[in-house]
């Protein structure tokens, strides 16, 4: 048996602590594929009524199958031993998979695996209200005060996660108002449609595939957006389907099939793009040779880089690097997509 569960407010279905509607959250059940189970509590009730409420349904759960239960604290002693006191006549076996990870290196490397999400809710004794509503990223974590957990491990502040690897869909959606009660500020989280408009995929298909999208994909999806920034700092090596494919945490035929339609193009056809949008910097910005920057942007002969150069530009680099210099320009448009 597995599955997730959640402490919400029985008068208006919010996460407790969070303020997020429970609908946002039974989205985020099935976007990674496994059921929910609300624990509905008055928002007022005692930390004991609260641990009582959790015994009940601990019990249930092992009652109906389960083995064990998991929990992400990632140092809090108060918090593990609470956990813990509520799950001790259960019979389920606990386990804390963060235990003791360095919560700097931890929050970096989830940022860097592409998660995208949202601080729905700050203590505002630690910090100040308008931190809530801001994305949960790497100048967020930089502008944190002092002694303040970048990963809200003492629950200075929480999060709303919209797409994380592995998980099937995003949830997205856009912070609006704010609401401040007690030593709490919250923000109501608006869920948004898509973020793929409709029909643009079915334009695309009809096109042939080669349909620009009306959209920029790679700011709209999370997953394109960390396979762009994958590319761009790897752009030099050899970016094989397979590998890229791993990047996005997809089969290699699904991200195939995933890329096209949001971008309109195959992911071989937009890699040369991006890589002679690259060169064509480098021949404005540098004097480097024509087969150095060939090799600098992924190309494994300086003759298939001019081909493809040529074929996009319409010129040749060493004509192209002229006309810059001719015309005294910061640069002459590069290829698009």
């Amino acid at each position: 048996m597995r599955g997730l569960i959640s402490i919400v407010n029985e008068k208006n279905g919010r996460v407790i602590l969070h303020g997020v509607r429970h609908g946002l959250l039974q989205q985020q059940a099935e976007a990674v594929g496994l059921p929910l189970r609300f624990i509905p509590l008055d928002w007022a009730s005692s930390r004991g009524e609260r641990d009582a409420a959790l015994v009940r349904a601990f019990g249930e759960l092992r009652a109906a199958g389960a083995a064990c239960v998991g929990f992400g604290d990632l140092f809090s002693l108060k918090g593990r031993d609470r956990r813990l006191l509520v799950t001790a006549e259960t019979g389920l076996e606990v386990v804390f998979p963060l235990w003791e990870r360095d919560t700097r290196a931890h929050s970096a490397e989830i940022l860097a695996a592409g998660l995208s999400s949202w601080v729905c809710s700050v203590d505002t004794d630690a910090l100040p209200a308008d931190f809530a509503g801001r994305r949960f990223d790497a100048d967020f974590v930089a502008a944190l005060p002092g002694g303040v957990d970048p990963c809200g491990g003492n629950d200075e502040f929480h999060t709303f996660v919209e797409w994380a690897p592995g998980w099937q869909r995003g949830v997205w959606v856009e912070p609006t108002r704010a609401i401040e009660a007690y030593n709490a500020s919250f923000v109501e989280l608006e869920p948004l449609p898509s973020r793929e408009p409709a029909g643009d995929a079915d334009a695309v298909r009809a096109a042939g595939g080669s349909a620009p999208p009306r959209i920029d994909p790679f700011s709209h999806f999370a997953r394109l957006d960390r396979v762009r920034r994958h590319v761009d700092r790897h752009i030099g090596e050899d970016l094989t389907a397979d590998v890229v494919a791993g990047v996005a945490a997809m089969s290699r035929t699904g991200f195939s099939r995933y890329f096209r339609e949001r971008v309109g193009m195959t992911f071989a056809g937009w890699l040369a793009y991006r890589r002679i949008e690259l060169a064509c910097r480098y021949l404005r910005e540098s004097n480097d040779a024509v087969s150095r920057i060939a090799e600098a942007v992924g190309f494994h002969s300086e003759r298939t880089f001019r081909r493809a150069f040529h074929d996009r530009m319409e010129c040749s680099p060493s004509e192209y690097r002229k006309k810059v210099l001719e015309e005294g320009m910061d640069g002459v448009d590069a290829p698009e997509p």
